[in-house]
């Protein structure tokens, strides 16, 4: 009997035994696992803070208009005038920016008219007298800016641009008449710094007239460029 109690108590001891060796090698190997995983977290968040981007760096003039709402500019250029060849075409304008995309232009323009064929070819008394040939425009346009962007100079030198269009109206005096004036103007601008820009313009004044005899309707093309300051 004493040895039946006996080995029943050996077994019980081996059982609680392995229970608790198998409850230790548990916990070793939980314990192991996340070491290993926190050792590979920190390695890998060591890896990505340590890696820096090899990129050179340049710098980018961005100079942009802020508060400057007022606009005032000259330019110069060539017109060719319909019937009465070409002529150095000068302007100045005052504009006022509304908002980011639209702005208003008054301008004021003069320019002169040369000789039709007729008067060159036929010995005839000219059409007009020199003060008749003389072109005064002066009107008010609304622009819209199109497509902001920039230009690349060089490598290293850039500036900020815009491209916009522009429709009006005014007067044309020309030849001792008045006549009224549609215009049409592709605009582009190069701000080199917050309040200085180049502007390079193309145009069409359209207005009819009489001088050779039919009434006609003229298209007038302009190509200009000048400095823009704004205030």
């Amino acid at each position: 009997m004493k040895t039946a109690i006996t080995t029943k108590i050996s077994i019980n001891t081996m059982v609680k035994n392995a229970i608790k060796s198998c409850l230790t090698l548990s916990i070793v190997t939980l314990g192991m696992g996340y070491s290993a995983i926190a050792l590979s977290a920190e390695t890998s968040q060591s890896n990505t803070v340590g890696v820096k981007a090899d990129v050179e760096r340049r710098e980018v003039l961005d100079d942009v208009l802020d508060t400057e709402n007022f606009e005032v500019g000259i330019q110069g250029g060539l017109m060719s005038i319909e019937d009465f060849e070409n002529s150095p075409w000068i302007s100045a304008h005052l504009g006022y920016h509304i908002s980011e995309h639209f702005y208003v232009k008054a301008r004021y323009a003069v320019a002169e008219g040369g000789y039709t064929s007729f008067e060159k070819l036929a010995n005839t008394a000219p059409l007009l007298t020199d003060e008749e040939r003389e072109m005064t425009y002066y009107g008010l346009n609304i622009g819209y800016n199109l497509l902001p962007g920039e230009i690349f100079f060089s490598e290293d030198l850039v500036f900020n641009s815009v491209f916009s269009f522009e429709v009006g109206g005014g007067n044309t005096e020309f030849a001792g008449d008045e006549q009224f004036t549609v215009n049409l103007t592709a605009n582009y601008r190069v701000f080199l710094n917050d309040w200085v820009a180049w502007d390079l313009a193309m145009s069409d004044y359209i207005f009819d007239t009489q001088i050779t005899g039919s009434s006609k309707t003229t298209h007038n093309l302009t190509f200009s460029t000048g400095i823009a300051v704004y205030f």
